[in-house]
């Protein structure tokens, strides 16, 4: 318990010490939304690093390898690298305009409504975002209480309020806060999951030795269940059905290159390169994250055969690290973990309260602020928001690494046409938008909630379809709409509509 106590009070005084050097840091609204789109390269990877290792990577993918085998890494791991891949192609084009939006719901307005003083695409994007991040914030909040919980001895109900004291700490100085710990986060992550993987190796004998123990173990997942096939831990899909393994992947793979915060993650950095630059350094990264990952959920159910009765897959990287590993690698390990829960939950509380504030509200309403009143109101709503999303996981709806897939799916769904058509198809107008957007985030949930296997692709194919019939039964899109992100060196009225726009 020592060890835990003091890596902790560690990790706490960097926290404040980084949010207090933030709150000189952040004056205007740029500042605060986006960085002032002057973030460097070390903070653009760490911060990008740091919210794509999620609790959902840490503890969900290993809960899912300990429970489905290595059919998880398809579903997961090369879901997202392949999304991942994606991800240079947005950020060569978002960042190419001079003056880039502070959210993406206003991208999307930059792009489809450059005219319209009140966006009704910006608010409904922002409303969107708001619903999505809200469910994965509750989702960080219900990992972050596990691990707490695991550290303290803190019934899980009471642990998750310790959520509200780091986001407090961590969000309040905006974009610049965020990108400063999450940089921390990103190195006690690596060295915890590396320490972790390390010693799971070492207790099991290597990847061939767990693979040899996978490939005829039948013990249930969970203490008293039914046991499982001889061999399905090693099969390609594992304990899933084809349709079900392929739509996890697909809603990861495309759902990650399209899901807002990984598009405002673009239009953070300082330039062009440094935005194409911080993906390819936070891929190296995750290839010293993942795969100890993988060790560690394969690992485990070589020497946690089963799980105790009245925990789930989600509590199996705690218990593996409470019961088999030297006390200071398990208190930075489990730090890490919680590390993993508050920097994406800070990142995307940011996101979920900005479209809200900026995005819904002030659009629709053409409310004009101070920098310094937009700081407070975004504050209130970042603490608020943390509080529903806080209550909502006294009893959390899924598993952790589920959680995502649905978020994503429902992401990629609303908007995967509607970014990657409107950076590389001049054509791709106003009414495309709109169709794509409703069409693909109705779809989704009429596919899901009709039980279909694969909702992520019958979205897609209906917002497809309808986004070419109103496309090419409605007007081209002003040159204003498409140029900053087709020519390095726009129109006088392209910049005339462009410093308008900011100005509202």
């Amino acid at each position: 318990m020592f060890w835990y106590i003091t890596v902790f009070c560690f990790y706490i005084f960097f926290l404040v010490w980084a949010n207090l050097k933030s709150l000189k840091v952040a004056e205007s609204i740029d500042d605060y939304t986006i960085g002032g789109h002057k973030i460097g390269l070390l903070l653009s990877i760490g911060t990008t690093t740091a919210t794509w290792i999620s609790v959902a990577s840490v503890i969900g993918v290993p809960g899912y390898l300990y429970s489905s085998g290595v059919a998880a890494i398809i579903g997961w791991v090369a879901g997202w690298c392949f999304g991942g891949a994606l991800l240079p192609i947005v950020a060569y084009k978002i960042r190419r305009p001079e003056l880039p939006a502070r959210t993406f719901p206003e991208f999307i307005r930059h792009r489809f409504e450059p005219f319209q003083k009140k966006s009704t695409l910006q608010a409904i994007v922002g409303f969107l975002m708001f619903v999505g991040y809200l469910l994965l914030v509750n989702i960080q909040v219900s990992g972050f209480g596990i691990v707490f919980s695991t550290i303290t001895g803190i019934d899980y109900e009471i642990a998750i309020f310790g959520f509200l004291l780091f986001i407090m700490i961590t969000s309040f100085g905006g974009f610049w806060s965020v990108a400063a710990t999450d940089t921390l986060n990103t190195v006690l992550i690596t060295i915890g999951v590396l320490l972790a993987g390390g010693v799971v190796w070492k207790l099991t004998g290597g990847m061939s030795r767990i693979l040899e123990t996978l490939s005829v173990t039948t013990a249930p997942t969970i203490a008293g269940g039914p046991e499982l096939d001889k061999g399905v831990l090693t099969s390609p899909l594992g304990t899933f059905s084809f349709g079900a393994l392929f739509s996890i992947f697909i809603s990861n793979s495309l759902g990650t290159p399209a899901s807002p915060h990984w598009v405002t993650r673009m239009l953070a950095p300082q330039n062009i390169k440094v935005a194409i630059l911080q993906i390819m350094g936070t891929i190296f990264l995750l290839i010293f994250i993942m795969s100890p990952l993988i060790v560690i959920g394969l690992g485990a159910k070589v020497l946690i055969p089963s799980i105790p009765e009245g925990k789930t897959t989600d509590y199996i990287v705690p218990l593996l690290i409470q019961e088999y590993t030297p006390s200071i690698i398990g208190a930075v390990t489990l730090i890490a973990i919680c590390a993993a829960a508050i920097s994406t939950a800070n990142s995307m509380l940011l996101h979920c309260a900005t479209s809200l504030y900026y995005d819904v509200y002030l659009n629709i309403f053409s409310k004009k602020v101070t920098d310094k009143g937009f700081r407070r109101w975004l504050r209130l709503s970042v603490l608020l928001i943390a509080i529903a999303a806080v209550v909502l996981a006294i009893d959390p709806p899924w598993f952790i690494a589920m959680g995502f897939v649905y978020i994503y799916g429902g992401f990629g769904s609303a908007f995967f046409l509607v970014v990657f058509l409107g950076l590389y198809w001049k054509r791709m107008n106003r009414a495309g938008a709109y169709t794509g957007i409703i069409m693909g985030s109705v779809s989704y949930v009429m596919a899901k909630a009709s039980g279909f296997a694969t909702p992520f692709v019958i979205a897609v194919t209906a917002s497809l379809i309808g986004v070419l019939i109103a496309v090419f039964l409605t007007r081209k899109p002003p040159v204003e709409a498409y140029e900053p992100y087709f020519t390095a060196d726009v129109s006088h009225t392209t910049q005339k509509v462009n410093a308008a726009m900011r100005d509202r």
